[in-house]
């Protein structure tokens, strides 16, 4: 019989946040790539060029995705198995997301748009790095506490049944 490892139900919760901010993100993307390459034909945001800032989008959203429902699929199984592919998964998309938080932290304070009058396709360029950017830092810290919570989870130990032999539980008279 495999051992069971006590995960908070919490995490599910954390693990549908992460679900949906990997779909937020990847819609965000979207709007990137068309905002971007189709309408202004920009090539770089501030100091960093757009194929890296929409590949790094495209490349981590399923990564949060997967994360997202392995962890859901451990906290309902939480197995030794379980809980170490929901720890490496959100290994990877820790990495990911501070690579892009990195990344979209250059683009957001480097990108100016050079304008004489209100363009809205730029202003719109910047705002969509800004919540590319706080998509990117919650989904770290939802990761930093998944991971946190089913390391703690491991190292919980195995609870210790008491078994009584008819020598220990005699009484003496």
């Amino acid at each position: 019989m495999t051992r069971r490892f006590p995960l908070r139900t919490e995490a599910r919760a954390l693990a549908a946040v992460q679900i949906v901010l990997a779909l937020f993100h990847y819609t965000l993307g979207f709007l990137c790539a068309v905002l971007f390459l189709g309408e202004e034909d920009v090539k770089v945001t501030g100091s960093v060029p757009v194929l890296l800032t929409l590949g790094y989008i495209i490349w981590s959203s399923p990564f949060f995705l997967i994360s997202g429902c392995v962890a859901i699929i451990a906290q309902k199984k939480p197995t030794r198995y379980q809980l170490t592919s929901a720890i490496v998964m959100n290994i990877f998309s820790a990495c990911f997301s501070a690579f892009g938080t990195i990344i979209l932290c250059i683009a957001c304070l480097s990108y100016v748009a050079e304008m004489e009058d209100y363009v809205w396709s730029q202003l719109a360029g910047g705002m969509l790095l800004q919540y590319l950017l706080f998509s990117s830092v919650t989904e770290l810290i939802v990761v930093s506490i998944l991971l946190c919570w089913i390391v703690r989870a491991l190292k919980q130990s195995e609870p210790k049944k008491e078994s009584y032999t008819l020598s220990e539980s005699s009484v003496s008279s």
